[in-house]
């Protein structure tokens, strides 16, 4: 799985760059893609679990799955930040720790913009990963069989 979410970020999502491969390396290493990519999967599945089946109001309206929409993505946008600051900053990788304490390296400024990114990027593959979980999960709710649209 780590290589399959290491491609996500470090292909896809075009946050790669050669200059500061140990802050990716490390991240690799220590199971950090897994995490994150776990987050933007797992995080909206339970949230919209929740909604469609422990939910019990039939009066939901478009507004309501759309809050929730929003609340998956900012909560997997604030899990995916903490995941890869911790990942980062308190890594166990003395190389970087070398690194990000010494200036002129270029390390820490770097390494300061990747959290926010992968916050970022996890919380706009939660709303689209929300959306198909929620096609998928009101066929099967007793309750919320209209929502979303």
């Amino acid at each position: 799985m780590n290589d399959l979410f290491a491609t996500i970020y470090e292909s896809l999502f075009n946050l790669y760059d050669p200059q500061f491969g140990l802050i990716f390396n490390t991240l690799y290493d220590s199971g950090g893609y897994t995490l994150l990519g776990l987050t933007f999967v797992l995080v909206p599945l339970i949230l919209f679990a929740a909604f469609y089946y422990l939910w019990k109001s039939p009066y939901g309206k478009f507004r309501h799955w759309f809050l929730w929409l929003i609340i998956a993505s900012l909560l997997t946008g604030g899990i995916s930040w903490g995941i890869s600051n911790n990942e980062i900053f308190l890594s166990n990788n003395q190389d970087l720790i070398d690194a990000l304490a010494y200036p002129e390296s270029g390390y820490e400024e770097f390494a300061k913009t990747l959290p926010f990114e992968y916050a970022l990027f996890n919380g706009l593959l939660g709303i689209v990963v929300g959306f198909i979980y929620s096609l998928i999960l009101k066929q099967f709710s007793k309750i919320q069989i209209h929502l979303p649209f």
